[in-house]
């Protein structure tokens, strides 16, 4: 199945919005920082647990998604040969989207399991939307 390139990107985005260095991590090359981001990408599922961690909404941590997730789109699109400012655009949307909505998810099912769960499913979905935006078709 062929995906979009706007859906691609703002998929990307949504990983990255969800956790900062997973979409980015997910389209790295293999030189320089394509060695490193998966290294933090696996740091950052893991640090996300802790009860001090600050909320992702907050401008500081809003931008560097947002930015990461623009920066990921554009990968995308770069990739596929395509309009740059289109997947820059689609990945920047879904990260601050995603932000938003992951944080919120968060609060609701806080009520309902324990928050390593939730934190463990959002984990679970930022690396599925990764996966599929990644994905060469």
């Amino acid at each position: 199945m062929q995906t979009s390139l706007p859906f691609r990107s703002f998929a990307i985005g949504a990983a990255t919005g969800l956790r900062s260095m997973t979409g980015p991590a997910a389209v790295a090359g293999s030189a320089g920082w394509g060695r490193v981001l998966p290294f933090l990408a696996l740091g950052e599922l893991i640090v996300d647990k802790l009860p001090q961690v600050p909320v992702r909404t907050i401008p500081p941590a809003l931008a560097i998604r947002v930015i990461g997730g623009g920066l990921a789109g554009r990968s995308i699109a770069a990739a596929a040969g395509r309009n740059l400012v289109v997947g820059m655009l689609a990945g920047a949307a879904g990260a601050a989207g995603a932000s938003y909505a992951g944080a919120a998810y968060r609060s609701y099912a806080a009520r309902y399991m324990p928050a390593v769960v939730a934190a463990l499913l959002e984990d679970g979905a930022a690396i599925l939307l990764a996966r599929v935006a990644a994905k060469r078709s």
